[in-house]
């Protein structure tokens, strides 16, 4: 709160985080969570399971709604309760041939189930590609456009890729990496990509921003990524934080 982030969201990675997240988010009212499976833990990957805990997730922002009615209709001058639905995303989710490759059917297909348990429950998808941009296109342009939302996070390929991606309806992400002196990629990228299209993220507990880096990543830090993003783009920093916050927001419906 005091750098002035108002909102988090815990992002899992398999289903104890995502559990995990859904109990931070429902303990503190400025944070919001999603669900998934990274493809890292995709050997432990069960559609029904991650399906059942979209339900009970869902079944929790029911239940909170009801509790705002029923406040309401008892006490006229009742203060409604903030937003309820805190799922706000199915993510991380993707493929990764960095670590393991052995198993690349294996992550396509919970790749692919996750999306469709997205667009059957009207939620936006976080990506994780890593070292699999041929595959993870090959999925996504089966699925574009992506009418609930797709951002690539950490986004750190070529600004040829982003353009394409950009075209299939999919946002892009960027972290502290942007701040680091060899990542001339992502800085070509954050140059010439619209404004409307990119929000920013810390990834904690890693990727720390320039001055920050090798700390432990937090949400405050993201001020310092926004800072050397708007240095790049030559604009002023209330400008680029007011338009990537409101991106932010509209993706995740906040």
């Amino acid at each position: 709160m005091r750098a002035g982030v108002e909102k988090a969201i815990c992002v899992s990675w398999d289903i104890p985080s995502s559990i995990k997240a859904r109990e931070i988010a429902i303990k503190y009212d400025c944070v919001y969570y999603s669900v998934g499976v990274h493809p890292d833990n995709v050997e432990d990957f069960n559609s029904t399971e991650l399906e059942n805990l979209i339900k009970s997730s869902l079944s929790d922002a029911d239940k909170s709604q009801n509790n705002v009615i029923a406040q309401r209709s008892c006490h006229k001058n009742a203060v409604a309760i903030p937003k309820t639905n805190k799922l706000v995303a199915i993510g991380e989710i993707g493929l990764d041939y960095y670590r393991i490759k052995d198993n690349k059917e294996k992550q396509k297909q919970a790749f692919i189930s996750q999306i469709e348990l997205a667009n059957k429950y009207h939620l936006p998808i976080i990506i994780h590609c890593r070292e699999a941009y041929g595959d993870t296109l090959e999925i996504l342009k089966r699925y574009a456009p992506f009418k609930y939302g797709a951002v690539m996070h950490c986004y750190s390929g070529s600004l040829e890729f982003a353009n394409v991606l950009l075209k299939l309806g999919v946002k892009l992400s960027f972290t502290g990496v942007v701040t680091y002196k060899n990542a001339t990629n992502v800085k070509e990228v954050v140059k010439n990509i619209s404004l409307d299209s990119f929000f920013l993220e810390t990834d904690c507990p890693y990727l720390a921003p320039t001055p920050h880096r090798g700390e432990r990543n937090e949400p405050a830090f993201v001020v310092d990524t926004a800072k050397y993003v708007a240095e790049l783009r030559e604009m002023p920093l209330p400008a680029l934080i007011s338009a990537t916050d409101q991106n932010a927001k509209k993706f995740f419906s906040l």
